[in-house]
């Protein structure tokens, strides 16, 4: 085991990282580091939705949220309960790290995270950095992923006053939705104690029309219902001024339908997925007057239980499980004071994973993932200078197959940042990044579709962009632009081998990215006490295979990227009541690689609305009730092809908040 004297020598490496400049400063608000703090001078591009706007948009589960981004493409199967998977300027999803309340949340059996199992009515805010970190003391993984998604939760957050706080929630839907949501915390000046616990069902047997070429089809959603169960805890304390110490466990279980695709699927078939996961996280923080350390550990332990009641083999059923565990582990420091200029970051992290099947012939694998992140911050008047390096080892070992080669890669970082605006120009920047993905488990070893000789997927990342922002009287506006291209080697895809029901895992891509994102926010706020909001945001992005010069799909667009997609939401607000409406915009995307009419996924635009008002008692409790209407002009589209989503549908909440 040639693990621990890497150790050694990445703590000896571990010297200065990037950091924070003069500008940036340290944020000791419950001694949790985040964007309110001022700038995060090593995130370039943050895009984030707060608590306000979070409750107008009344979304279902956190993969809703995110397509509000730029950048960002949705690939949703489904309504509630459908999985929820994203790619970020043309990367695949498993290069975007998730980090909920300073910890991360991964899945070595299929890279990345269902963002539709993740509960929304917790979340206090919710961020998308891309190139640097929205955050700081993050795991090292964190830092070196292509792109950061941060969640921040009700339960784990310290609060000023010493109190008890309250927040429930009850909603109920269309389709059979209905759900609650209660969270108790209480608060003292160095202790806190939070619990939460949530149920969600649906029976999911929304109506649907598409046409297919010139064939009508129409028919309503069956198998797809969902039962959702989630809950945990939180426990913080502060054994000093300068030091904070936190423990919190969640749980979820679910167990729903799996519809599948609505033009091929048996509509008498039965397939069900069970799902239940656990999470252990604690870390401990020390943050002084100019520097901060942390170490932190995260467990993960995940079942999946795949039925289908009606397969044609000997036994007449299917019933295939899945156990998923890996652990988490590392220390960072940070300085906050510029010496001479100068401000760095440090951390070392070891990763440990291991898949486990009922399949008897199935392979149990088990890596070993250590990473190291070193870099630098140099303030100098106007602008910033970073540079970061990563180095990543990976070892691969196999009880029941050949295991692919140990793995050793580094991963640059650089950035030139303004750090006071240049006039006209704003505050322009430039970065480049270089990150990389391991093959999942199920891309190594999945049965007749396994390849270990895979090698990492790595993308190679280039931005030039600025940010532009003033203020006049009452109103406020800022502007953000980026033009980026990217570079995607040893793409992993999936082509066929002997026929088109066995496929194989391959490197055979590369991809060419060129692409553009454009922000606007205008907030105009009335003596009356009339407030709006307006968020657009647009993307553009050219995603070509550039593989093989002979290909027919040399040149095409890679399968569910548009190449145009957009956002807008208004708020409008007087005193105690208000109104929002909400707008997705989304080009034409190809199903497969070749971009053939055959292949074509249309299109769409979605027009969700929504009304609410507040009442309050003696300032300390406060009643929200929300009525919306999601897909207004019950538009028929799927975000891949032929898994349709609903028509118009409504929805009623009742938020409740004491203190």
């Amino acid at each position: 085991m040639r693990i621990l004297p890497v150790i050694f020598l990445l703590l000896l490496f571990a010297g200065p990282v990037s950091g924070q400049g003069e500008a940036s400063g340290k944020m000791l608000e419950e001694l949790e580091v985040s964007a309110t703090a001022g700038k995060t001078e090593t995130a370039p591009n943050v895009q984030r939705l707060n608590k306000d706007q979070l409750k107008a948009l009344q979304p279902e589960d956190a993969g809703q949220l995110l397509q509000k981004f730029a950048g960002v493409s949705l690939k949703s199967y489904g309504g509630l309960g459908g999985m929820k998977t994203i790619s970020v300027r043309g990367i695949g999803g498993s290069h975007t790290g998730l980090v909920v309340d300073g910890f991360l949340l991964q899945n070595s059996q299929t890279g990345q995270i269902d963002l539709g199992t993740i509960q929304a009515e917790n979340i206090e805010s919710i961020s998308l950095s891309i190139g640097g970190t929205d955050g700081q003391l993050l795991p090292v993984s964190a830092y070196l992923g292509g792109s950061a998604l941060s969640i921040q939760t009700f339960e784990n957050r310290f609060t000023i006053d010493s109190s008890i706080q309250v927040r429930a929630t009850a909603k109920y839907g269309s389709f059979g939705q209905a759900d609650g949501y209660l969270s108790l915390k209480y608060n003292r000046k160095r202790f806190f104690a939070g619990v939460f616990a949530k149920y969600r069902r649906a029976d999911g047997t929304y109506p649907y029309y598409f046409e297919n070429g010139i064939y009508p089809y129409s028919g309503k959603r069956v198998n797809n219902d969902l039962q959702e169960r989630s809950g945990g805890f939180s426990l913080g304390f502060r054994p000093g001024e300068k030091t904070i110490l936190k423990l919190n466990y969640q749980l979820y279980d679910a167990e729903k339908g799996l519809p599948g695709a609505v033009i091929l699927y048996n509509p008498t078939a039965d397939q069900r997925l069970n799902n239940q996961s656990h999470q252990l996280n604690a870390d401990f923080k020390y943050i002084g007057s100019n520097l901060g350390i942390r170490t932190y550990f995260s467990g993960r332990y995940e079942d999946l239980q795949y039925i289908d009641s009606s397969y044609l083999n000997l036994q007449g059923f299917l019933d295939q499980k899945y156990y998923n565990a890996s652990a988490q582990h590392g220390v960072s420091f940070q300085t906050y004071k510029d010496l001479k200029g100068f401000a760095f970051l440090a951390g070392v992290e070891q990763n440990y994973s291991t898949l486990h099947s009922s399949i008897a012939d199935f392979a149990q694998p088990v890596r070993y993932h250590l990473k190291s992140v070193a870099g630098a911050t140099y303030s100098y008047k106007k602008i910033l200078l970073l540079a970061q390096l990563g180095q990543q080892s990976v070892f691969d070992h196999n009880r029941g197959a050949t295991a692919p080669g140990d793995k050793h890669l580094f991963t640059p970082y650089f950035l030139v940042n303004a750090r006071e605006s240049w006039s006209v120009f704003g505050l322009p920047r430039l970065w480049a990044k270089r990150t990389f993905r391991m093959p999942t488990f199920n891309e190594l070893y999945y049965n007749q579709i396994g390849n270990t000789d895979l090698k990492p997927e790595i993308a190679n990342q280039l931005d030039l962009g600025t940010t532009y922002g003033f203020k006049v009287r009452n109103h406020r506006v800022t502007f953000s632009a980026d033009a980026y291209y990217n570079l995607v080697e040893n793409k992993i895809v999936a082509i066929p081998t002997k026929n088109l029901f066995i496929w194989s895992m391959q490197n055979v891509g590369l991809v060419q990215i060129l692409g553009a994102d454009v922000q606007g926010t205008w907030n105009y706020s009335f003596r009356s006490g009339l407030l709006l909001d307006l968020r657009l945001n647009y993307t553009f992005q050219d995603v070509q295979d550039i593989s093989d010069r002979n290909s027919p799909t040399y040149g095409d667009q890679l399968p569910y990227l548009p190449k145009h997609s957009g956002n807008a939401d208004l708020l409008v607000s007087f005193r105690k009541s208000g109104c929002s409406v909400s707008s997705f915009l989304t080009s034409e995307r190809f199903a497969l690689n070749e971009n053939n009419i055959s292949n074509r996924v249309a299109g769409f635009q979605v027009f969700d609305a929504s009304i609410f008002h507040t009442f309050s008692w003696k300032k300390s409790q406060v009643l929200r009730v929300n009525f919306t209407v999601k897909n207004i002009s019950d538009q028929s589209y799927a975000f891949v092809r032929y898994y349709v989503m609903p028509g118009r549908n409504y929805l009623i909440s009742l938020n409740y908040a004491l203190h």
